[in-house]
C-alpha cells in the first residue's frame, strides 16, 4: 500500500467478529438492494462483520462492497480503494495512463493530505468527467474535505459519504473490466477485512470464506 501501510495497524471496530453494535445501526444510513434488506431483516442481531459474511455467502458482493466503504473512515476508504486498484492495475495489461495518474494523485494525498494535493486529485477527477476508474479513485481523495467549488467561490463542503461513493464507483468499474465481476468484488471486500480487521483475520481468508 505504499505510504498508507501504517493503516494496517489500525483495526476498524466494525470488522471485529465480537463487536456488539448491530449492522442495522450502520446500514440504515445508505441504500441496500432489496435482497440485502431481506437478509438483514432475518439477521437483525448480526453485527457488521457477520452481516458482511452473510452478504458474501448469499451472492450479494455489491452490497458487501457498499457496506465496507460506508464503515471505513474517509482516509481509510481512500487507502483501501487505492490498495485494491493498484493490485488490479498491476494485473491488467491494458491499464491506461489515466488510471495510473488518478491512482498516483490519490496516493499522493494519502502520503501528504494537504489541501493542494486534495484539490489536485479533485481537479483531475473533474477533468476526466468521472468517466474512468482513475477519475473516481482521484475523486475519493478529492472529496475528503475542503470545498467542492474552485478557489474564489464560497466553500461548499463535500458531504461525508462522497469519498465512499467514489471508491465504490472506482472499484465497480474496475471489477467490470475483468472476466469475473463477482470474484473481483469479493477480493476487494476480503482485502478490507485483511487490512482493517483483527490480526487473526489479516492472516486468514478474510470475510469468512464466503463465495458468491
Amino acid at each position: 500500500m505504499g505510504s498508507d501501510t501504517t493503516m494496517k495497524d489500525s483495526m476498524v471496530a466494525a470488522f471485529d467478529p465480537a463487536a456488539e453494535a448491530p449492522a442495522t445501526s450502520v446500514v440504515q444510513r445508505f441504500a441496500l438492494s432489496d435482497d440485502a434488506r431481506a437478509l438483514l431483516k432475518s439477521k437483525r442481531d448480526a453485527n457488521v462483520r457477520r452481516f458482511l459474511d452473510e452478504l458474501m455467502g448469499s451472492g450479494l458482493p455489491a452490497d458487501a462492497l457498499s457496506l465496507v466503504a460506508r464503515v471505513l473512515p474517509k482516509r481509510y476508504v481512500v487507502a483501501w480503494a487505492c490498495d485494491c486498484f493498484k493490485t488490479a492495475l498491476a494485473d491488467d495489461p491494458e491499464a491506461s495512463d489515466v488510471d495510473r495518474a488518478g491512482l498516483a494523485l490519490a496516493q499522493q494525498w494519502l502520503a501528504e493530505p494537504t489541501e493542494e494535493n486534495r484539490r489536485a486529485a479533485l481537479e483531475f477527477a473533474e477533468r476526466g468527467e468521472f468517466s474512468t476508474p482513475g477519475a473516481w479513485i482521484a475523486a475519493s481523495a478529492g472529496w475528503t474535505g475542503g470545498s467542492l467549488l474552485p478557489r474564489g467561490y464560497d466553500p461548499v463542503v463535500p458531504p461525508d459519504h462522497l469519498p465512499a461513493e467514489a471508491a465504490i464507483a472506482a472499484l465497480r468499474l474496475t471489477a467490470a473490466r475483468g472476466a469475473d465481476y463477482v470474484a473481483a468484488i469479493n477480493v476487494f471486500v476480503t482485502r478490507a477485512i485483511q487490512i482493517f480487521g483483527p490480526a487473526v483475520a489479516r492472516s486468514g481468508s478474510g470475510a469468512g470464506g464466503g463465495t458468491a
